[in-house]
């Protein structure tokens, strides 16, 4: 009784070291099959710009692709034992709480994928370019940096601080809404989780634009005095920073709440 309603540190270290036990090998695998991918594509497209054109933007995009696509997929795979009535069942038998479970999955699937990808792919960029660039002389340009200008060549952007906040919780979002739908959804998570996401926003923004047209909100509304108290491009990345990060919040908590269930 008291492990499942308590934290234990310790008890999480337990946790994760089963839990790389009994996956090690699909770990391996994952790994090899996320490196040859980025190898591969890598390699496609400095042969579309025949390696001499290449720059360090493309890696750029390539980096945003497979960090937001992968992710999203890593991220709807969390909870993988809920995936069968078994393992399911074993899983929740594990002397551990609800929450040490949940921060397991969470660091797992979100906090340290984040922080592992850049490197990963920092790393496997890198080396590809290295060894291109040994078989192809011509691609020049073949190191990659974070710290690069980027798709901004340098220019500063007014109110960059709050529309990084923006961006950043925009990212956290498809991360946590995946990661929530794998907590709630037993079978093609992602996919249901995507239809949820699409008949939600669809049903908000049906219901915005009969709110609008039904009080004829146009008639009243003074361009310069913007929107309510949004008033510059400075509020509206506070107000949408803010905003995605309290749906962010409230998904998480959706997620806990959903393993407790299951648990009860």
């Amino acid at each position: 009784m008291e492990t499942k309603y308590t934290f234990s540190f310790q008890r999480l270290v337990l946790l994760t070291k089963h839990s790389l036990i009994i996956n090690k090998k699909l770990i391996g695998i994952t790994l090899a099959a996320l490196i040859g991918m980025m190898v591969l594509v890598l390699v496609f497209f400095q042969t579309m710009e025949d390696f001499k054109s290449w720059q360090n933007r493309y890696y750029e995009t390539i980096f945003a692709f497979f960090f937001f696509a992968w992710g999203i997929i890593y991220s709807s795979l969390s909870f993988p034992a809920f995936r069968s009535k078994e393992k399911s069942i074993a899983y929740l038998m594990l002397p551990a709480s609800s929450s040490e479970k949940f921060v397991f999955e969470l660091l797992s699937r979100i906090v340290i994928y984040i922080l592992f990808m850049p490197l990963l792919f920092w790393t496997v960029a890198n080396l590809e370019g290295a060894i291109v660039h040994q078989f192809v002389p011509k691609l020049t340009n073949y190191r990659f940096s974070f710290t690069d200008p980027g798709f901004t060549n340098g220019t500063p952007i007014e109110n960059e601080g709050w529309l990084a906040f923006a961006f950043v919780q925009g990212g956290l979002f498809v991360f946590i809404a995946a990661f929530t739908g794998a907590s709630h959804f037993t079978k093609s998570p992602l996919l249901k989780t995507m239809a949820g996401l699409s008949m939600i926003a669809a049903g908000y923004g049906l219901f915005t634009y009969l709110v609008v047209k039904g009080t004829n909100i146009e008639a009243y509304h003074n361009a310069n005095k913007g929107v309510f108290f949004i008033r510059n491009e400075h509020d509206a990345f506070i107000f949408i920073g803010f905003g995605i990060m309290v749906i962010n919040l409230c998904l998480l908590s959706i997620a806990f709440f959903r393993l407790k269930e299951k648990e009860a």
